[in-house]
């Protein structure tokens, strides 16, 4: 059995910074757009935020989950979660379970939602025992603390997407 003290200052500090950016985009978004679809085949300002508040409160569920000691370094596929994630020229395709309705949102609940979500995870990375190894489906066996990772590299990659989205909703509107 491996035990291991994770220094997470930095991660956290990570998170917290790409939180704010995430907040601080989608807040910046006009009512009037936050449904526009920018182009065929996207998600629109409202759905890119419902999603990753999805996504945070499955992860956050993971973080509450019992789990077993890790027997590997806790941070052993931090980097093949980052490569994976922050490689904006591989396309995903969302689990069902994480995917927002296509539905008219409003902008005042989406980013109440969003922020819930965010505050779940702060308070859990905290009370998570981070070198627990957990299953869940769509990752299989990870430790809490590749979780954590994740949510940085995941929330990045959509900032990635949402300012797209955005500089092509703008352009639309230019050219109206």
């Amino acid at each position: 059995m491996m035990t291991e003290t994770v220094d997470t200052r930095e991660l956290f500090d990570h998170l917290d910074e790409t939180w704010h950016a995430l907040m601080n985009l989608v807040s910046s978004v006009p009512e009037t757009l936050v449904n526009k679809v920018p182009f065929a085949g996207s998600w629109t300002v409202a759905q890119l935020a419902t999603h990753v508040t999805k996504s945070n409160n499955a992860i956050a569920q993971g973080l509450d989950m019992k789990g077993t000691a890790a027997k590997r370094p806790a941070d052993e596929g931090v980097l093949r979660l980052r490569k994976m994630f922050l490689n904006f020229d591989t396309k995903f395709q969302s689990p069902e379970f994480i995917t927002p309705e296509n539905k008219e949102y409003s902008k005042e609940e989406v980013i109440t939602h969003l922020e819930n979500s965010i505050a779940r995870l702060k308070n859990r990375r905290i009370t998570a025992d981070l070198c627990e190894v957990i299953n869940m489906k769509v990752f299989s066996e990870i430790t809490k603390l590749e979780l954590l990772h994740f949510v940085l590299y995941h929330t990045q990659r959509h900032i990635h997407q949402l300012k797209n989205i955005i500089q092509k909703i703008e352009e639309k509107k230019t050219a109206e």
